[in-house]
């Protein structure tokens, strides 16, 4: 079975190059980029009739920071049944467990953000016998550096707590995520390998919001149980 992996289109979703012969898309979040929410949920209307139409069998998507319309309750996941949402929920897709939470840490106004204290009693719900997890930010340490706004020196900004979880607790075979896109000089998107994890960091569009990245796609082999780069 293969998954193509998705995230932080910001509205470049057209310009996507489509992968052949793929069973499930999963969009990690921030499919419009507007911070006025009407303006949102058009962006995001015109998003979910693209990703309705895929000719892909199983569709996931859990929302982002950007995903204003859909916190506020102007876009709703019954307005689309041919997308299946996770908004920290869990389904099955052909055997494969898979659970998708849309929380980042706070950092301004925008949608699905929490506080460190929330966001520990957030990941603590994720249960532990997935095989998929998806999030829309990253664990800390992992395809998560930008620069800072004072040093201007690259520093990690994932959530500190969800590197825990996942290293420690849920070791789920492929944790996919965006959110932090690819900057000057830093390179986020891509994969790497910890323990029995593959972390990905799906992000399509650079910092200026540029489409970069045409996803991941990887392979869940049934017979031996695991998740690799197809």
């Amino acid at each position: 079975m293969k998954c193509w992996l998705i995230s932080d289109t910001h509205g470049c979703h057209t310009e996507l190059r489509i992968p052949t012969e793929v069973d499930v898309v999963i969009h990690c979040g921030d499919e419009s980029k507007a911070r006025e929410a009407w303006k949102n949920e058009v962006e995001a209307r015109e998003f979910f009739e693209w990703f309705s139409a895929l000719d892909i069998p199983h569709r996931i998507f859990i929302p982002g920071n950007h995903s204003i319309a859909i916190e506020q309750g102007l876009v709703r996941p019954e307005d689309y049944p041919a997308i299946r949402f996770l908004i920290h929920q869990r389904v099955s897709v052909q055997g494969l467990r898979v659970f998708g939470t849309p929380y980042t840490p706070r950092y301004h106004d925008w949608a699905f953000m929490r506080d460190p204290e929330e966001l520990d009693e957030l990941w603590q719900s994720i249960p532990d016998d997935i095989d998929v997890l998806i999030s829309h930010g990253p664990p800390n340490g992992i395809l998560d550096r930008t620069l800072d706004l004072h040093t201007h020196r690259p520093i990690h900004v994932g959530s500190q707590s969800l590197t825990r979880h996942v290293m420690h607790r849920i070791q789920p075979k492929l944790h996919a995520f965006g959110h932090i896109h690819d900057e000057l000089d830093i390179d986020n998107f891509g994969s790497t390998q910890h323990s029995e994890t593959l972390f990905v960091n799906c992000s399509c569009v650079d910092q200026s919001l540029q489409l970069e990245n045409h996803g991941v796609v990887v392979q869940y082999d049934r017979a031996t149980g695991t998740i690799v780069l197809a």
